[in-house]
């Protein structure tokens, strides 16, 4: 007989959820990001929440804001860097 080993699924709800990805971007928008990690964004969320967001399925919402927090910033820098003049381009 085989035995099912696997993690009890919790829904969250779409307002919670919500809540959860503005707290972690206003908080990323706010950060030096060359300081920041996942974990300290999580940490502050968390406390700002009164929510422990190091649980599953939670953890997984904070590092999709992250990630794609994260990507958005690098489309917008790029996008920026493709504006700058020749001259100055080079020199970077």
């Amino acid at each position: 007989m085989e035995e099912e080993v696997g993690r009890e699924e919790v829904e969250i709800d779409k307002d919670l959820q919500r809540k959860i990805e503005k707290t972690v971007k206003k908080i990323l928008k706010k950060s030096n990001l060359y300081k920041m990690t996942e974990i300290k964004a999580r940490d502050e969320a968390s406390v700002e929440l009164d929510l422990d967001l190091s649980q599953d399925p939670y953890k997984v919402i904070v590092k999709e804001v992250v990630e794609s927090f994260l990507e958005e910033t690098i489309k917008v820098v790029g996008k920026k860097i493709a504006m700058l003049p020749e001259k100055i381009e080079s020199s970077i």
